[in-house]
């Protein structure tokens, strides 16, 4: 793959991942009005965390199974 689409991709993965988070937060800021601002940012950051856990879990299976297939063939 050359270095520009690679470039490319990482750009418009992050902005997927911005505009998902920036969502997410404003999502769930009515349901977490009920406590202080810095526990809100916490259960925010906390929910990013694990999103981020997931799709590298996801990702590297993906990329796992690729390998395996390749290796097969």
């Amino acid at each position: 793959m050359k270095p520009t689409h690679r470039i490319g991709l990482i750009l418009w993965r992050t902005g997927i991942l911005m505009v998902g988070g920036y969502f997410a937060f404003f999502a769930l800021r009515p349901i977490l009005r009920i406590a202080d601002p810095v526990l809100e940012v916490g259960v925010t950051l906390v929910l990013a965390g694990t999103l981020f856990v997931l799709v590298s879990v996801v990702r590297e299976q993906i990329e796992d199974a690729r390998r395996a297939r390749s290796y097969e063939e």
